[in-house]
């Protein structure tokens, strides 16, 4: 309604009005330059940006058969999986960011175009599908100023494509491919059309689709004896829906609507007894299941006036996602989530051209997160529903100024934030709040359009994890102090960075060196009762690493080599007594939980006329992960992953072999306490064929 409001009152004056007609800035996007919008300040050029950050076309993440954010994950330096409960639910770290987000805030802010998704008190990503993509920026580093509490570790931004104000646009997409150990074949189709109802002023977007991969895991009733039960278990289904609204009544003023329905759904969970061969055990014929359900509203306005721009962005997300575990002879645990969350942003951004540049904001957010927690054995059933509701606003700002015509540029941010954080069951009442100040201070040193380095300090702030009852007494009976609600965890981020190209932009090339200081490190705990592990805060820790990225337009023509990748090594500084004595392996000095010491790829893109209006195009990525030190003291082994996209295009019409991890790597990239191969793990070898067609 403010987003309405504000747009309606700048409709009524239009002596505001620009006198030029031109489009949004921030809706402009052009492949050879890679403009983005991640300052929240209008389209800057991506080589100028002094931040850690990396842009992906919609047509780079489709050449690269990228569909997921998992896909995504591995094209970013220091980022990767910390958790896969499902499709439905999946969360991922950076650099280290995140020593444990299965519960609590996440460490990575998520964007959908300009509006937060937050699930309270745990942290997951959005799962988008990438067909109707436009471009994705993702951000390292805390950015605590612009994006708050829950950008301790990054900002991913999904940027979907606008309604076509001129002309009809459309897409269609199908794929059909076979997974290793699967019986079936998987199969998705997916679109989208763009029609103007009013030519320039008034359009409607409408995309989607379905997809399903009929399962490859085998379940065993009883232990593991080599006769499976029954077959292909953990099928997987993934629906959405996305329907977007664009009008611009005016040369100066964007109004845009949108509604996203998610519907990931699975049988069994990611995680399994065994990952080769995979499969599930002792379910007592009981059927599993991981799924999840999410409704996102969100109305934008941007109203554009001579020297500055105004915009309102306004959200409200219900979701309803969960699992159920067989447990054998005769039992279950299941684990329901029923998130909401009401988000209002307004700021306001300088668009002048003088030297002098700002942007100052205020935030509001009113959610809540139910749980219906129900273990049920023979004789035993215990319930821990709860709920964790948070009220919470922020004002922000950043401004910097151009100094000797831009080639030097100090910029100075600050946001303070107020968190009012409530846990309930049915027996207690445990409010808190927080009051957190965090900053960020920059200077950009920009020569010429060829280079920019930068040097920033930052600050970042997690909100206090809050665990059930029934973890916190499984934490005391292991002997380490636990409450409900932890400290909230805080990090200072100083860092320096390098983006250079050569003259005629062949070969780019990009350094972050960083370190990273954690207060009140939130991380996942082994616990006393069985299968019931816990939260606490290990003590405060420092991550140093090196991000790089490297780009080579071949003169061989449409070869284009480029590798990313990040060496990171996170250590403790200090660990809670009670802890230390809990768990002896962790000391100061010691290695930092669930962290990942390297990651990188390497790609190959190649393109090439075969024939008249014929073209070839191919990619082959290789993908390395480095091992991971889990809180029960187990290792998983490093893993690495290739993948192939081979086709060729004419016109709308396009065509390619798709393989998906060839080396049939298995993992378990993230062990459990079953077994040697017991976790989750990739999906297995995967090839198979994708047809699209797309309007000219």
């Amino acid at each position: 309604m403010l987003s309405l409001a504000i747009a309606m009152t700048m409709m009524a004056s239009p002596s505001y009005a620009q006198e030029d007609t031109q489009e949004t800035p921030e809706k402009d996007y052009q492949l050879d330059t890679v403009v983005v919008t991640a300052t929240k300040s209008g389209a800057t050029e991506l080589q100028t940006v002094p931040l850690a950050i990396q842009a992906f076309s919609g047509e780079e993440l489709k050449e690269r058969n990228i569909n997921t954010v998992d896909d995504l994950v591995s094209t970013i330096p220091g980022a990767f999986e910390g958790q896969r409960q499902s499709v439905a639910s999946r969360s991922y770290n950076l650099r280290g960011a995140g020593g444990s987000n299965a519960n609590g805030d996440s460490p990575i802010g998520y964007y959908l175009d300009d509006v937060p998704f937050i699930v309270t008190n745990f942290g997951i990503a959005p799962p988008v599908r990438f067909l109707d993509m436009e471009r994705v920026e993702v951000l390292r580093g805390p950015q605590g100023t612009l994006y708050g509490q829950g950008s301790s570790g990054g900002v991913f931004i999904f940027h979907t494509k606008d309604p076509n104000l001129q002309e009809v646009e459309y897409a269609a997409e199908a794929e059909l491919s076979q997974t290793a150990d699967a019986s079936d074949m998987n199969y998705g189709i997916s679109g989208a059309v763009s029609v103007p109802i009013i030519k320039d002023k008034l359009a409607l977007r409408v995309s989607g689709g379905h997809s399903r991969n009929p399962g490859w895991a085998d379940a065993y009733y009883g232990p593991f004896d080599g006769t499976p039960d029954e077959e292909d278990v953990n099928e997987a289904k993934n629906d959405d829906i996305r329907l977007v609204a664009l009008y611009r009544p005016t040369d100066n003023i964007t109004l845009r609507g949108q509604y996203w329905h998610f519907q990931p759904r699975q049988d069994f969970t990611g995680f399994t007894a065994s990952v080769k061969p995979p499969y599930f055990e002792n379910t007592a014929g009981q059927q599993g299941f991981s799924n999840g359900d999410f409704k996102l509203w969100s109305f934008t306005a941007e109203v554009e006036f001579d020297n500055f721009m105004v915009t309102s962005a306004t959200s409200n997300l219900e979701g309803e996602f969960g699992i159920n575990i067989p447990l054998s002879p005769a039992g279950s645990f299941s684990s329901q989530f029923y998130p909401k969350m009401f988000a209002q942003e307004l700021r306001v951004n300088s668009t002048t051209p003088g030297p002098l540049h700002w942007i100052v904001g205020a935030s509001y957010q009113d959610g809540e997160g139910p749980q219906a927690n129900d273990l049920t054995l023979p004789a035993i059933v215990i319930n821990a529903d709860n709920n964790t509701l948070t009220e919470n606003w922020a004002l922000f700002g950043e401004v910097s100024y151009d100094l000797f015509d831009g080639k030097l540029v100090p910029l100075v941010g600050l946001r303070t934030y107020h968190d009012e954080r409530t846990f309930e069951d049915d027996t207690v009442s445990l409010p808190t709040e927080k009051d957190v100040n965090t900053w960020r201070l920059n200077l950009s040193y920009i020569p010429n359009d060829n280079l920019t380095m930068f040097a920033t300090a930052s600050t970042g702030f997690r909100a206090g994890i809050v665990q059930s009852k029934v973890q916190v007494e499984s934490l005391r009976l292991a002997g380490v102090p636990a409450e409900v609600a932890l400290q909230p965890e805080e990090s200072t981020n100083y860092e320096v960075g390098l983006k250079w190209r050569n003259s005629s932009r062949t070969l780019t090339v990009g350094l972050n060196l960083y370190q990273t200081e954690y207060t009140n490190l939130q991380t996942s705990t082994p616990g006393f009762i069985d299968d019931v592990d816990g939260f606490s805060n290990f003590g405060d820790a420092t991550t140093k690493g090196l991000d790089f990225e490297i780009r080579w337009d071949t003169p061989l023509e449409g070869l284009t080599l480029s590798t990313v990748g990040n060496i990171n090594d996170g250590e403790y500084d200090s660990v809670n007594q009670a802890v230390q004595q809990a768990l002896p392996l962790f000391t100061p000095g010691s290695r930092m939980v669930n962290s990942i010491e390297d990651t990188y790829r390497f790609d190959a893109n190649y393109t090439r006329d075969l024939a008249n209006d014929l073209e070839g195009f191919g990619n082959i990525g290789f993908t390395h992960t480095g091992d991971r030190l889990q809180a029960n003291g187990l290792t998983a082994d490093p893993y690495d992953m290739v993948n192939v996209t081979l086709g060729v295009r004419t016109g709308p019409y396009e065509i390619a072999f798709i393989g998906t991890n060839l080396g049939d790597e298995r993992g378990p990239s993230f062990l459990g306490t079953d077994g040697p191969l017991s976790g989750s793990g990739p999906i297995p070898r995967t090839m198979g064929i994708r047809v699209r067609v797309l309007s000219q």
